[in-house]
């Protein structure tokens, strides 16, 4: 039989070329594009889910730039810090037996230089932080899809006088432990995140974390104390020197046998610090934003406490590049490592959504030959102009 526009096998023929036409337009469009218009179902659920991932972790990636730009921005604040307190402790070395008016003048400059450290803490800004002030005791940084990938930077709030603290009170604060008015180590944690200086608020009743309702005891004090002298015996020799008055009570104790910081016996902490004198010194030494005064000849102990505060700052400032350097490589390496999961995602996306070319070009090809064997199969008809006329109106 023919195969005329009577013959039933037109039809097939007819949707063959219908559907070999639909797909050749959608290969074509997948060549043109490199997006996959015949990906499948399940395919293109994975892609697109895989593809999502990608955008989530492409903005997170921005993230980490943020970061590492801060830290980046922190730390040149902190180098120009650390280069003023450098310079006041030169002017501190110069005072020695000095006149009263050249001592005024070394006064006056190193007033400079802690005022220009503080400046620069107050105006350390990276979009709106106070990086130096409090800004960014504690900023997560998401590294993943979940919420648990993250990673924590943190940069030491040295504003307020938080700086310029005597060795004595950073290794107090360091040691604190509970006590009337810390009850707990939650409460202790709470205040060294904001850097706060911990054994005066423990000794005043006021303005940290912890509930206990009361001060610190002298007895506590003086079990912290001593338990930081039996650490490091320079405290005690600073103590000796920098606390006269403290160090002059002390050897009213024992009249027969004087002692001082480093040769003290128990209960002679409590004692002082029930001394009105004593107390207020103590109180001066561990105070924040410490005084640094070098302008009386031959006062030793101002001058011990001003070397003392400036030495402390200044490692304190080193501690803390020390500290944003670990964490910027830390992000670095993170970022690092994001950057790579973000792009095998986007591969993998790819491999699902995207357009094998040469797939497709074979596929193309293929079906570029059906559609020219179903036309020459309606051409051996003899009712060719039908034939040709009906492919047409159905395509």
């Amino acid at each position: 039989m023919s195969l005329t526009l009577g013959n039933n096998l037109t039809g097939t023929v007819v949707r063959e070329v219908d559907a070999a036409s639909r797909k050749a337009s959608s290969l074509g469009e997948s060549l043109t594009t490199g997006t996959n218009k015949l990906v499948e179902v399940v395919d293109g659920f994975l892609g697109n889910s895989l593809r999502d991932g990608e955008v989530v972790l492409s903005a997170i990636a921005k993230n980490t730039a943020y970061s590492t730009n801060m830290l980046a921005i922190t730390d040149e604040y902190l180098k120009a810090v650390g280069s003023s307190l450098q310079e006041g402790l030169k002017t501190i070395a110069q005072a020695g037996p000095l006149s009263t008016d050249k001592l005024a003048v070394l006064q006056t400059n190193l007033n400079d230089k802690k005022a220009q450290a503080n400046l620069l803490i107050q105006t350390a800004d990276f979009d709106g932080k106070a990086v130096l002030g409090g800004g960014v005791k504690s900023m997560d940084i998401q590294l993943g899809l979940s919420i648990a990938d993250k990673l924590t930077v943190s940069v030491l709030d040295l504003a307020n006088g938080n700086l310029f603290r005597s060795s004595v009170t950073t290794k107090l604060n360091d040691a604190m432990g509970t006590s009337a008015y810390y009850l707990n180590a939650s409460e202790i944690a709470t205040d060294k995140e904001s850097n706060l200086n911990l054994v005066v608020a423990a000794l005043n009743n006021a303005g940290g974390a912890g509930t206990g309702g009361a001060a610190m005891t002298d007895g506590e004090f003086e079990t912290a104390l001593t338990a930081v002298i039996t650490a490091d015996s320079s405290v005690a020799a600073l103590l000796d020197i920098a606390a006269p008055t403290s160090v002059a009570f002390i050897k009213t104790l024992d009249g027969e046998n004087p002692r001082a910081f480093s040769t003290m016996n128990a209960g002679d902490i409590s004692a002082l610090m029930a001394d009105d004198g004593s107390r207020a010194e103590m109180l001066a030494i561990l105070g924040d934003d410490a005084i640094t005064n070098i302008a009386t000849s031959g006062d030793k102990a101002a001058l011990a406490r001003s070397q003392d505060v400036f030495t402390n700052a200044l490692n304190t400032v080193r501690a803390q590049q020390a500290s944003i350097s670990n964490q910027k490589s830390n992000v670095i390496e993170a970022a690092d490592a994001l950057k790579a999961t973000t792009n095998v995602t986007a591969q993998a996306a790819n491999s699902y959504l995207k357009t094998d070319y040469v797939m497709a070009a074979q596929q193309f090809s293929e079906t570029l030959r059906i559609l020219t064997a179903s036309i020459s199969t309606l051409q051996s008809s003899n009712k060719v102009p039908e034939a040709a006329q009906k492919l047409l109106d159905r395509m």
